[in-house]
């Protein structure tokens, strides 16, 4: 089984993304599963992109996403909605007001992923929002896409602070759990 974990770059003038520095961390196998890391812009746009590139020429069996959030654990997202709108920009420049992020595209979408299951494995949280900002557009975006395929994909925040290492333990518990 190839299970890709994507990872945001830094962002807001931070010199590191937790996200990226845990996936650094995870062991490229976890059990039975091939690890398959990608570090992804934060950006709107040039994020989902890159991973739509991955999915278009790599064939994967399941998609977690992963970024960074101010909260004390981490947290597994239950749903991504279709709106971006945020106070900062992304790493483009761009800031989202009100924005639609697909046309036509459901409301909203729910994690695939058993994060029930993931979370009894490890010490973590069911979030039920995954914000508007860059981690709920590549979470909506990619589910959107992978939409019918059978492929399990959603999304994980990343406490900013604590241990990278420790988050790789927790991390890679979950992702045993798929």
């Amino acid at each position: 089984m190839d299970i890709l974990v994507t990872a945001f770059t830094p962002f807001g003038g931070m010199e590191k993304n937790m996200s990226s520095a845990v996936m650094d961390r995870l062991p490229n196998k976890i059990g039975t599963k091939n690890i398959i890391k990608l570090l992804i812009p934060t950006s709107y746009e040039r994020g989902f992109e890159e991973l739509k590139h991955y999915l278009n020429e790599h064939k994967v069996d399941a998609v977690v996403l992963t970024g960074q959030a101010s909260r004390p654990k981490i947290t597994v997202e239950r749903i991504a909605i279709n709106i971006g709108d945020g106070d900062m920009a992304d790493n483009d420049g761009i800031v989202y007001t009100d924005k639609t992020l697909v046309p036509d595209g459901p409301a909203a979408y729910f994690s695939t992923l058993p994060i029930k299951k993931m979370c009894a494995s490890a010490n973590c949280a069911v979030s039920n929002s995954a914000g508007t900002y860059a981690c709920n557009c590549v979470m909506y975006k990619a589910l959107h896409f992978l939409d019918g395929t059978g492929i399990p994909c959603g999304f994980i925040h990343i406490p900013q602070n604590g241990s990278a290492e420790e988050w790789a333990v927790e991390l890679s518990k979950m992702i045993d759990c798929i």
